[in-house]
């Protein structure tokens, strides 16, 4: 009898792609953008053409006969790099490993430019000559290729290049603890081969079999790469997954997807295959064990306090907490640690006399007994009340957020508060921010945040909320189960004095012991925060690993074991340029939305009236029409595989919008362009993918949440 598993898992789509380039036959039928990552909300309309195009979809030229012109909607004017029509994006090509770049579009070994280019590189493309792919596995023709978007340097072969049609790449998800956290992605040098496993109907025991072999130094052919045990974050140490074949299949019900990909780093050659013992070994370094480097380990910590009435005893006891820890450090242990205080309030516009909604109070971090000096004197609570209970903790939490970290330090939040926040779009939400954006850039920031909710039981309807707000802020990066936080009666003083004084112990205890040395007191464990030190740790040792490189293999987008842990997101890159534009293009559909709320017009003749003639005629439209047939947003948003509430917008849903969803809409695209200009401002996020590459082709590999 088929167990569930077999139940339940059915290929349901399969495809083959040049990073998300369909060359598949016409009779195929293709799947939805939501395939990429799975169907929970998402669109399920609209194909994969969109992202496609039509190249290798024509019927095969017969012997004898020339190739047709190419109608495959890529344009290429002779002036800058091709374009993809439909999504006004320029060709990027990947160049196969050990090919060559040749002055003409002739094999000539006297006129090699360059020879064994960097695999898996991406090149411009400025035109092509005599495509012919009807012989898939050996196409025809010649690609005119450059590293700039100006200059371009040669010709390459077909044969030789994968056609990237759109920025779309994976990354690799934070793996958690070796014992709770997901098992390391696993190459196989074939589809069959990964298939085997999937098909599987002991999938689990199969996987789990491959890794015991693993682990005892022992690799199946089947193999080609894995990716390391410690943690290869893309926002610190870029690399780049694009996806050349992928189907689909159902595990429980749940949409993954088999993966062809290309591993490449920039400034790097050669294959990281578990053939290389070098590379073998680095891969299999536990996610832990940090070494040497960890002796140098730096901690930051700040301290986000709500300072609204009932808050003092507990600012009182907090200062007591860190001066108790700071008398404990030692002359090392005490330059190691740096703090960092935010205290808040809200919304000064229902309560003026509150004096702030949010103040930082170390614009520069500070030590442990100036941090005393500050709760003492500047972070003391208000006698002032507000219009209700809720306060601005994401205002708070916010501020935090952009801290004057110390670089390569570990970063922790820690958040103490009686109440809940206003949710995004609550005329008292300041930021356009809810607990999801914030945790999100938290992540890419690398700043873990632990939360005490301190609990009034005369606010008890206000629990739910703010617990389940705290316990997003405070989700253990690696592991979407845990979140490190405390729940403490608020009547019950002594209950808080004793986990102020646990924690800080805990934290210099943790601390000394990641050193290599000992605390003055050794304090007990506090599972909810040491999860938390754990995690970063994770990101901290994995500075020390390198991802596999110029390699082709098949993978899964989830943990083979435990197939609900995502092992592989997907990202855009995308230029300043290109992020500037749509920051430009955002900040118009706002300014439309205040003017149509104001003057109580349409929105599309709003957005006419401020966009001027970016955009078509509202009368051209037709009725029905979204933002995204405006022609305003960037054409590759709506080629991208997720869903969005902005593009969707049309004059009928804003006329039936509620004065409340109308403001959730635009704080919410005011989060955006938030979001766009602390990445923009971040100058160790951004990535040359050549060394040639001038400043406005810096690429960010930007998480597909934070599209509009």
């Amino acid at each position: 009898m088929l167990s569930h598993f077999g139940l339940a898992r059915r290929i349901i789509h399969t495809g083959v792609v040049a990073t998300l380039v369909l060359m598949v036959s016409a009779a195929t039928s293709l799947a939805a953008p939501s395939d990429l990552e799975g169907t929970q909300g998402h669109e399920s309309s609209g194909g994969l053409s969109t992202l496609e195009g039509t190249m290798g979809h024509r019927p095969a030229v017969q012997t004898g006969q020339a190739a047709p012109p190419l109608d495959d909607g890529i344009a290429c004017r002779g002036e800058g790099p091709c374009v993809e029509t439909a999504t006004k994006l320029p060709l990027r090509a990947l160049p196969r490993p050990f090919s060559n770049m040749y002055r003409e579009a002739a094999v000539s070994e006297a006129d090699v430019v360059l020879s064994n280019m960097p695999a898996f590189r991406p090149f411009y493309v400025f035109e092509r000559q005599g495509l012919d792919s009807s012989q898939p596995s050996e196409p025809q023709g010649w690609y005119q290729v450059g590293r700039s978007r100006t200059n371009p340097e040669g010709w390459m072969q077909a044969k030789d290049l994968i056609e990237w049609r759109q920025a779309l790449l994976v990354s690799y998800t934070h793996p958690g603890n070796p014992i709770e956290g997901r098992n390391p992605v696993l190459m196989f040098r074939d589809r069959l081969s990964l298939e085997n496993i999937v098909n599987d109907l002991d999938m689990a025991g199969k996987a789990k079999a491959l890794f015991e072999e693993i682990g005892k130094g022992t690799y199946p052919e089947s193999l080609v790469s894995m990716e390391p045990k410690r943690f290869v974050d893309i926002t610190r140490q870029f690399y780049v997954l694009p996806i050349l074949q992928w189907s689909q299949t159902q595990i429980n019900g749940d949409d993954v997807r088999l993966l062809q990909v290309a591993a490449a780093v920039p400034r790097s050659r050669g294959a990281d295959t578990l053939e290389n013992s070098e590379y073998r070994e680095q891969a299999q370094v536990d996610r832990s064990a940090g070494g040497g480097a960890l002796q140098d380990v730096k901690t930051d910590i700040v301290f986000v306090v709500d300072t609204t009435r009932s808050m003092q005893p507990f600012i009182d006891m907090t200062r007591e907490a860190v001066a108790q820890m700071t008398k404990k450090f030692s002359a090392e242990t005490a330059d190691r640690f740096r703090f960092g205080l935010v205290v808040y309030r809200d919304d000064l516009k229902v309560a003026p006399n509150l004096e702030y909604l949010t103040r930082n109070l170390t614009p520069e971090l500070v030590s442990g007994e100036q941090l005393v000096q500050l709760l003492e004197k500047d972070a003391g609570a208000t006698a002032v009340g507000s219009l209700d209970y809720t306060e601005e903790v994401f205002a708070g939490v916010d501020v935090a957020l952009h801290s004057k970290w110390r670089e390569g330090a570990l970063r922790f939040v820690i958040l103490i508060g009686d109440a809940g926040s206003h949710p995004k779009g609550h005329p008292q939400n300041k930021t356009g921010k809810d607990e999801t954006d914030l945790r999100r850039e938290y992540d890419d920031a690398q700043v873990h945040l632990f939360a005490i909710h301190l609990q009034d039981p005369r606010a008890e309807e206000d629990h739910p909320v703010a617990l389940a707000q705290f316990r997003n802020l405070a989700r253990v990066r690696g592991d979407e189960s845990s979140s490190a936080i405390r729940e403490v009666k608020a009547f019950d003083e002594n209950e808080y004095r004793a986990l102020a004084d646990h924690l800080t112990a805990r934290i210099d205890t943790l601390l000394n012991r990641t050193m290599g040395g000992k605390a003055t007191e050794e304090a007990a464990p506090l599972k909810e925060f040491d999860k938390l030190w754990e995690a970063a740790l994770i990101e901290y040792i994995g500075k020390e690993a390198s991802p596999p490189k110029d390699i082709v293999a098949w993978t899964l987008d989830r943990d083979l074991i435990n197939p609900a842990d995502r092992a592989l997101d997907v990202r855009i890159l995308v230029t300043r340029e290109e992020l500037s534009s749509l920051a430009q293009t955002l900040d118009q559909v706002v300014q439309a939305l205040m003017r149509a709320e104001v003057t109580q017009s349409q929105f599309f003749e709003a957005l006419q009236s401020v966009s001027g003639q970016a955009m078509k005629r509202p009368e051209d439209l037709g009725k029905g029409a979204r933002l995204a047939d405006t022609g305003l947003l960037p054409a590759y948003i709506q080629s991208l595989p997720y869903k969005s509430d902005i593009l969707s917008l049309t004059d009928e849903m804003f006329a039936s919008m509620t004065a409340v969803q109308r403001s959730q809409l635009e704080w919410s695209i005011l989060a955006k362009l938030d979001q766009y200009r602390a990445i923009n401002e971040q100058v160790d996020a951004w990535f040359r993918l050549n060394d040639t590459d001038p400043d406005q082709d810096m690429v960010y590999p930007l998480h597909l949440d934070y599209l509009p």
